[in-house]
């Protein structure tokens, strides 16, 4: 009987007791380290060597055709080894379907994690080709869930694939039965801090140095935080394929995230839906370039952010993952981000129509920017709303010029060509053009004329628009004037700007103490505020 086939037998046998326990996983693990070492099994081989190339446009484009790496000792089929999981899983350094971690061991002193030890995990086919009830050990090579291979040919790690019939034992042990070992799983932490694995540990330094292409080359500021973080076990998960270059700096992709490194931003991470709204948009190359800081829990703890070179990403899970940008994201964070006046975003920024403004909305508003109007400018959720249906940067209103106000119950937002002013008491009115400057000009909401009380109405030869204490004209190719109280109520009478003193041609002034007058084409209405006398004129 070969050495392998020995072990395999005590491997069998240990299995097969009807008694699976921590105690018996334990003591076969440790008889094995004593008395040999995994290298012993298995057939020599020579060292492998290749050139060490990194594909400069990353893994996202071709991920493993510019790749070569060396593979360490018996890196061929014949040489008996195992083939890493990485190698035949799309990159991902993880088990893949229809296989489960099985067992592990270890290897002192590897430069790959620091200096410290690498831990090898065995990812063993399941028996899924038959019934396995009441068994346990090695289940017959035609219930294995996969057939006997060899890594791809082409590069280096060309190790078997699902042949070695063998279970160390520590992990999942309440699965008595596996089949063959599919592939092998690298880390640098342990693999019960992430598996279900005990940790009786056996030792084998002769695998030190094996390795795959689509596995992490070297420690790099990188790796060291990936593994800080808790590598497989951590939000990020598996990583797939190796570390890549990246202008101004360099990524690894993870199953669930990414990391960068900049020089300037130090080594971060994004994952879950963030991350991959991230690579939607170009990851470092994007418009949000790198990431300034990990992601934190939003206030309540519902969402997360995470702030980059010229934005941030927020996520909340009924909403989505949406980017804020530029003078927007700035903005944005000067109202609070998602614990503040806005709340969270709910799309990703839209341009405007001349491609040089953009803009961003939320819950509970929106923030317009255009690069010639210089601060971004933040809109509530009623007037934000009323913006939309009017073709928010698109429509007749134009950007925002300032931020929301607020005065009294009302709030009101200044647009390129008009303003919005919201009430509950009143409701919500637009005022475009000459009417909204001469409606500012009266002092606007904190001023004489109150709030307006409905839309523009367009009358023969120009544009009314009526408020709580007076009344706005704009006839015609000319400019708009404002008269309230007493005076406007007469001019009402009157017929207004269709009776015969025609459209006002001043605002309301003071010809003297005490006494207020508008001009009209036609004529004049002065008003006496000691005597209260109406005179037409």
């Amino acid at each position: 009987m070969s050495t392998l086939e020995a072990l395999q037998a005590v491997g069998a046998r240990t299995v097969a007791a009807p008694a699976w326990s921590q105690r018996a996983a334990d003591a076969v693990t440790g008889w094995l380290s004593r008395r040999t070492s995994r290298r012993g099994f298995l057939q020599k081989s020579a060292v492998v060597g290749s050139a060490l190339a990194v594909d400069t446009l990353g893994f996202a484009l071709k991920p493993q055709s510019a790749y070569a790496s060396v593979c360490g000792p018996g890196s061929t089929c014949s040489s008996g080894w195992t083939v890493f999981c990485a190698t035949i899983n799309k990159g991902a350094n993880s088990c893949p379907p229809g296989s489960i971690a099985a067992g592990w061991w270890k290897a002192d002193g590897a430069s790959l994690c620091g200096g410290k030890a690498r831990y090898i995990i065995d990812c063993n086919a399941t028996c899924s080709r038959c019934s396995t009830a009441g068994r346990a050990g090695i289940c017959a090579r035609s219930c294995w869930s996969c057939g006997c291979t060899c890594g791809p040919a082409g590069q280096c790690d060309n190790r078997r694939v699902c042949c070695n019939g063998f279970r160390y034992g520590q992990c999942n042990q309440q699965v008595r039965q596996v089949g063959g070992v599919v592939c092998r799983v690298v880390s640098c932490i342990p693999p019960w801090k992430f598996e279900k694995c005990s940790t009786a540990s056996a030792t084998d330094n002769a695998t030190r140095d094996h390795s795959s292409p689509a596995l992490p080359a070297a420690w790099s500021t990188l790796t060291a935080r990936y593994w800080q973080l808790g590598g497989a076990g951590s939000v990020l998960g598996p990583t797939v394929y190796g570390e890549v270059a990246v202008p101004g700096g360099r990524a690894q992709r993870t199953i669930e995230g990414r990391m960068s490194w900049s020089a300037k931003t130090g080594a971060r991470y994004t994952a879950g839906p963030a991350a991959r709204r991230y690579h939607v948009l170009g990851n470092e190359a994007g418009v949000l370039g790198f990431p300034l800081g990990d992601p934190v829990a939003s206030p309540g703890g519902k969402g997360r952010r995470q702030h980059f070179q010229h934005g941030a990403l927020v996520y909340h899970p009924s909403l989505g993952a949406f980017e804020v940008l530029g003078a927007v994201a700035a903005r944005y964070r000067a109202a609070g981000m998602e614990a503040g006046v806005l709340g969270y975003p709910v799309a990703s920024p839209v341009a405007g129509p001349d491609g040089e403004g953009r803009a961003s909305a939320f819950q509970r508003g929106r923030i317009s920017w255009h690069p010639a109007l210089g601060a971004a400018r933040l809109i509530g959720g009623t007037i934000a709303a009323r913006y939309v249906q009017l073709g928010a940067e698109a429509g007749k209103l134009g950007y925002p010029v300032a931020d929301e106000v607020v005065v009294g119950s009302a709030k009101a937002v200044s647009f390129q060509h008009g303003r919005i002013v919201a009430s509950s008491a009143t409701g919500v009115f637009v005022l475009y053009g000459g009417l909204a400057t001469a409606y500012v000009r009266s002092g606007a909401e904190s001023g004489p004329l109150g709030l307006p009380t409905a839309e523009e109405q367009a009358v023969t030869g120009g544009l009314v628009q009526t408020t709580q204490h007076g009344r706005l004209s704009h006839p015609d190719g000319a400019g708009a004037f404002f008269c309230r109280g007493p005076i406007a109520a007469r001019y009402v009478e009157l017929e207004a700007e269709q009776g015969r003193l025609g459209w006002p041609t001043t605002d309301e002034y003071r010809p003297a103490d005490g006494v207020r007058r508008n001009d009209f084409q036609l004529g004049w209405i002065s008003y006496d505020e000691a005597t209260g006398a109406v005179t037409v004129g």
